[in-house]
């Protein structure tokens, strides 16, 4: 059965099950899921900021479910309290990616690491309270690789520079 967010009322008339006299009675069942699915796409919405950082959030985060974050647990780090969310990402290459976080994030500082053969970039505010990161898939350092995830992270108090380039390239170093 398709399930889309435009039914033509072909298909939709195509779904009802038909009796013997002759006239057509939905089925519960078809019903439900018809209705269910068309629900399911009106309740996905698109995000253009992320409600956590409030910073821009890149349009290939999007999928035909929506783009809510998939938040992490709080935790801290060095002394830190740190509340992070990510996004998939759909269709972009990393050099796009960061090309596009750049244009939009004035004042932010650029880190670049590889890790578990990933890119890993971040772009971090100079108190050191907010972290977009990038993350790429797998490949080798300088392969201009599909994104995989992009990550916002804020830090309260902020973090030093030292310590979240630290974070970055996977070996933390608290003050």
């Amino acid at each position: 059965m398709k399930l889309s967010g435009a039914m033509s009322q072909f298909e939709v008339l195509h779904q009802l099950t038909p009796y013997g006299d002759n006239t057509m009675r939905p089925n519960a069942k078809r019903v439900a899921v018809i209705v269910l699915g068309f629900s399911t796409f009106a309740a996905a919405k698109t995000l253009t900021t992320d409600p956590l950082t409030g910073l821009p959030l890149l349009p290939a985060t999007d999928s035909p479910l929506g783009n809510e974050p998939t938040r992490l647990p709080d935790t801290q780090i060095c002394k830190s309290e740190m509340q992070a969310e990510y996004y998939s990402v759909f269709n972009s290459k990393v050099s796009a990616t960061l090309n596009w976080y750049a244009s939009r994030l004035a004042g932010f500082h650029k880190t670049h690491g590889y890790a578990d053969r990933r890119s890993q970039d971040a772009f971090y505010s100079a108190d050191g309270t907010t972290v977009v990161s990038v993350t790429g898939e797998p490949g080798k350092d300088g392969e201009d690789t599909e994104t995989y995830a992009v990550s916002y992270t804020r830090f309260q108090p902020g973090l030093p520079a030292k310590t979240i380039i630290g974070i970055n390239q996977h070996n933390i170093v608290c003050n």
